[in-house]
């Protein structure tokens, strides 16, 4: 008989008794186990997108929480309140010896009436002297005018009657004041004052000056409103012209560009004995010499009244008018500068 041969019958294996381990890893005298790698790849997919979802979606919390806290910090700031300066020039007397003119006294009087936060003279304060002992006189003589018929502090913008071509004039008033050239702040407004009569570099703002300007308006780029004070106009108006900053026309374009750039509101000027107002690519140039001293008209013949030019700043809004106080013929007006 032929030996009994016993056929061991081959079992299915179930999936359960696959060997557990990662997908295509090959395993010894074991079944191998197939993967669907279509399946595996739809759900990591799928999970990543979950994830970068609920990333986004925090972020996205996240800023609007941020956008939140900035606007509700910015309204419980209060705005600066609102506030008014006066702007005058050119008070001196017809005559070195005199004392300064009763005009000039009217002229602070009606400015104290409106109780403004500080004024600013544009310059020629006084008749001026080579005598260096003599403008001091009349500058101490100026002061004392001034304070008695003015509460508010004044700001003064040198001209040429300061200085009078003088190193040593230069040298005194640069210590009675800031300085030759400085700046200042009133809530979020800058104020700069400018000498357009430094020896050596008269109408111009050149050298070191134009350095220091430059530097200034970088550093108040966050103010509201810019607001320049010098003597010397730019576009002067009357008899003067050609002997003001347009006798450089260069320079005077150059620092006309600068202003334009840093978004001055308004340049503030003297020297001509008038009033008048024109604005140049948004900046707005006020010649106001009328603050006592002998008065003539411009080329289109106006503008030759005592007067001075009141600023109300009031957060985003200035508003500018011409005061002219009662005085001799002169009927009192105020009005606006458009």
């Amino acid at each position: 008989n032929a030996p009994l041969v016993r056929h061991r019958r081959r079992r299915s294996i179930r999936s359960s008794m696959l060997p557990s381990g990662p997908p295509n890893q090959y395993i010894p005298g074991k079944t191998e186990r197939t993967t669907d790698y279509s399946i595996l790849a739809r759900t990591s997919s799928t999970r990543y997108n979950a994830h970068m979802n609920k990333r986004l979606y925090i972020i996205g919390i996240l800023i609007l929480i941020a956008i939140a806290v900035a606007f509700a910090v910015a309204q419980e700031q209060p705005s600066p309140s609102p506030f008014t300066f006066a702007v005058f020039g050119d008070n001196r007397p017809a005559r070195p010896d005199s004392a300064p003119p009763d005009s000039y006294r009217t002229v602070l009087k009606k400015i104290d009436s409106l109780d403004p936060a500080f004024a600013v003279n544009t310059g020629d304060c006084i008749y001026g002297s080579w005598n260096p002992l003599k403008a001091k006189e009349q500058y101490e003589q100026y002061v004392q005018v001034t304070k008695a018929n003015l509460r508010a502090k004044v700001y003064l913008t040198l001209g040429n009657h300061e200085i009078a071509g003088n190193p040593v004039n230069q040298v005194f008033f640069g210590k009675e004041l800031p300085g030759l050239y400085y700046s200042f702040d009133q809530g979020g407004d800058h104020f700069i004052v400018l000498d357009s009569y430094v020896i050596g570099q008269a109408s111009k703002i050149t050298g070191d000056q134009l350095e220091w300007l430059k530097e200034d308006l970088r550093k108040s780029r966050a103010a509201r409103h810019k607001f320049v004070f010098l003597h010397a106009p730019l576009y002067p108006v009357d008899g003067h012209m050609g002997q003001c900053m347009d006798k450089y026309p260069k320079d005077r374009d150059a620092l006309h560009a600068l202003f334009v750039r840093n978004r001055v509101t308004a340049v503030f000027q003297g020297h001509e004995h008038l009033f008048s107002a024109q604005t140049k690519n948004g900046v707005k140039y006020i010649i106001t010499g009328g603050g006592g001293a002998p008065l003539y008209p411009s080329f289109k013949g106006e503008g030759d009244f005592h007067h001075f030019v009141l600023v109300t700043v009031s957060g985003d809004k200035v508003e500018m008018k011409l005061v002219k106080p009662a005085m001799g013929t002169q009927k009192e007006e105020i009005l606006p500068i458009g």
